[in-house]
């Protein structure tokens, strides 16, 4: 390999990054991560890093991630998720370096293509005394020791006290590095920081000379709550928002968070952490970083004014894709909003009692990006007209191809003009925006809308229509409508017992679960009859209420034209709301699924059943719904939903079992709704 200091041609535009080729199973290069990102921040490249492990490519189950296998947690899998197209791309984009501490599923392609390499596979000192030559700087005197092999209340630790290092600017080292190695790296005048190290490495580290201050340290009864909580107050002032998750998220993740100064927080369930730091969370940041345990978390955030943007490892492979500032080429002054039909044909339409169908897929997540690569084929091979719900960190994190591909042709293999973008919840995130201040969702729309149109050719590509995730307060069911104990299912066993999910701390509506639930849910697993019963979902006692003027409001007052509401759900298509300027319409079809986005499309046979009671009904209307695309998409579930998935693409492209449906994008389903309206009025 290149081994060596790098020489930038002239003339080269292109950002530097260094990228960390690393292993997920050695913690130890945890610290190593959180220094490199701090010394490419002082030098301005971007920093990276990529970690081996296994990966199942599923959607994260939530709960606590300790019983989990490994597979379950590390996100995206390699080939489905582009992880080497995504690794080319850098190296055509960037001016790039790496640091190898091991075999790596890129090295062979680092030495095929000759990318020069700063450090590979030595000791943590060497790394350190490379790299830092490299950039011509000297070994910082502080060095913070982050504690390792703790006990199952703690494993994985080392990830949240990251922030100690790359605040600090300091050296990074774990606990189990060698004698010898830390010699290496000590000058006579330098000082060891010690953070939840073990009492024996302290002591020894003074009886053998060492200036030792210890930063925190582990005390009876601590779990991550409490020691995450302990980080975020002690850098509370230098914090610029927060990254909510797991340890394999938070190792993942420290690119990102050393860049925009996310405090990793993290308690089991995550409810007690978000309660706990309220006041700290509620004045940082407009989003925050990382993934629910449970959709109690998005109640917890939004209550406090914060939205979710959810990731995943390896969802995107790189983060430093942010970067590349591309632009799309190929872009057609009409955008996504020329129209599929004028005024007149929908005023036909409703004469003949037409009835249109469209679907929203819902993919506004970083971690989601990833779905668009199957998503476009999909659509491509159906023709399907749809709408796809993006928020401004979706523009963020991939202006390329794929998303690219919703300006180019269909006949040029791209797919356009059948998708159009709606903007999803609170513009950077996601939140349940009933519960939040309607002044800051405004606030928060109007800014994703103007970084968007920073992003987009023209306004024409930029969103006209919102999906909220729920706009509408929840409202219990009557007792004759609550969940029964057992229900049949589309797939076996179809007849499951219904039990409260096992939240630990925190079950329906933030209550605890019963000793008996409990009990019951263990003998259950002893006995191999889990897959005879199958958890409540969270909301699944709830229905939304009536349309919200104050959201109205606030989606309006960014500029948006027409939206979607939990109101009325399964009630006759009707615009719930309807001024000269928005239109809110309501869904009608899919499951009422009780937890996060809540009203779905399950199978075909949710819109099988939609078209049939328009049909009967004789009235023009429309079927819409959401498609919760990470459910279906997602390598991992791909292999087991693809048929299912492709069913209701091409129920609704070719106009429903009876050919009398017509399909349509979102857009053109808003302007059907206001023609029925203004007929309905005179």
């Amino acid at each position: 390999m290149n081994i060596g200091r790098l020489s930038k041609k002239p003339g080269d535009s292109r950002k530097r990054l260094l990228l960390l080729l690393t292993r997920l199973s050695d913690f130890r290069t945890t610290p190593l991560a959180a220094t490199l990102a701090w010394v490419c921040r002082s030098n301005g490249w971007v920093f990276d890093a990529y970690y081996d492990s296994y990966h199942e490519g599923v959607h994260f189950p939530g709960g606590d991630w300790r019983d989990l296998d490994l597979g379950k947690v590390t996100g995206g899998t390699v080939c489905t998720d582009r992880h080497f197209e995504e690794f080319y791309l850098l190296l055509l984009r960037f001016d790039v370096a790496v640091v190898v501490t091991g075999e790596s599923v890129l090295a062979p392609s680092v030495k095929r293509l000759e990318v020069p390499v700063i450090a590979d596979n030595a000791s943590t000192a060497l790394v350190y005394r490379s790299v830092f030559a490299h950039f011509g700087m000297p070994l910082p005197k502080t060095i913070v020791m982050v504690g390792a092999n703790l006990d199952r209340a703690l494993k994985g630790m080392e990830a949240f006290l990251t922030p100690e290092i790359w605040l600090r600017e300091a050296l990074g080292v774990h606990e189990t590095i060698s004698d010898e190695e830390l010699k290496e790296l000590c000058e006579p005048d330098s000082e060891v920081l010690c953070s939840c190290v073990h009492d024996s490495v302290i002591q020894r580290l003074r009886q053998q000379g060492y200036r030792v201050q210890v930063v925190d340290r582990i005390h009876a009864g601590d779990d991550y709550s409490t020691v995450t909580k302990r980080m975020a107050t002690r850098w509370a002032d230098c914090a610029g928002g927060w990254l909510l998750g797991d340890p394999v998220l938070a190792c993942h993740w420290i690119p990102k968070s050393c860049e925009d100064r996310l405090v990793p927080i993290y308690g089991i369930p995550q409810q007690r952490i978000i309660r706990e730091l309220a006041d700290l969370i509620r004045g940082k940041g407009s989003v925050v970083y990382g993934r629910q345990s449970s959709d109690h978390d998005f109640f917890a955030l939004s209550r406090l004014n914060q939205s979710l943007q959810v990731v995943d490892p390896c969802r995107p492979p790189f983060q430093s894709v942010r970067h590349l500032n591309s632009t799309w080429i190929n872009s057609s002054r009409e955008g996504f909003f020329a129209p599929e039909y004028s005024d007149e044909e929908l005023r036909g339409f409703r004469r003949e009692k037409k009835v249109l169908v469209s679907l929203v897929f819902w993919s506004g997540m970083i971690r989601e990006l990833v779905n668009l690569y199957p998503l476009m084929d999909l659509i491509s091979s159906t023709r399907l007209r749809c709408g796809l719900v993006l928020t401004s960190e979706s523009f963020e994190y991939m202006m390329h191809p794929p998303l690219e591909l919703l300006t180019v042709p269909l006949e040029d293999g791209g797919v356009y003009p059948l998708v159009e973008v709606l903007l999803g919840s609170t513009g950077a995130g996601v939140a349940i925006e009933s519960v939040m201040d309607k002044r800051i969702v405004a606030q928060r729309l109007a800014e994703a809308m103007k970084a968007i149109k920073g992003k987009v050719p023209h306004e024409a590509y930029a969103p006209r229509g919102w999906w909220g995730t729920m706009d509408t307060d929840l409202e219990p069911l009557p007792w004759w409508r609550k969940p029964r104990p057992v229900k049949f299912f589309d797939e076996w066993p179809w007849l499951r017992l219904r039990i409260p999910a096992e939240v630990p701390g925190a079950a329906v509506d933030g209550q605890g679960n019963s000793g008996f639930v409990h009990r019951l849910r263990a003998a259950g697993r002893a006995m191999g009859l889990s897959r005879f019963a199958e958890p409540l979902r969270p909301y699944e006692g709830y229905r939304a209420g009536g349309i919200d003027r104050e959201m109205v409001d606030a989606v309006k007052s960014a500029g948006l034209q027409y939206m979607f509401t939990k109101a009325g759900f399964k009630s006759a298509p009707e615009a719930q709301y309807i001024d000269d300027e928005m239109v809110a319409l309501n869904y009608t079809a899919g499951q009422w699924d009780g937890w996060t986005p809540f009203e779905t499309v399950n199978s075909v046979r949710d819109l099988r059943q939609a078209e049939d009671k328009m049909l009967r009904g004789r009235r023009p209307g429309w079927i819409v719904s959401t498609i919760d695309t990470c459910q279906w998409t997602f390598g991992g579930e791909l292999w087991k939903k693809a048929p299912r998935l492709l069913d209701i693409c091409r129920f609704c492209s070719s106009g429903g079992k009876s050919g009398r449906l017509l399909n349509v994008k979102p857009f053109t389903l808003a302007r059907y709704a206001r023609i029925m309206a203004q007929a309905g009025r005179s």
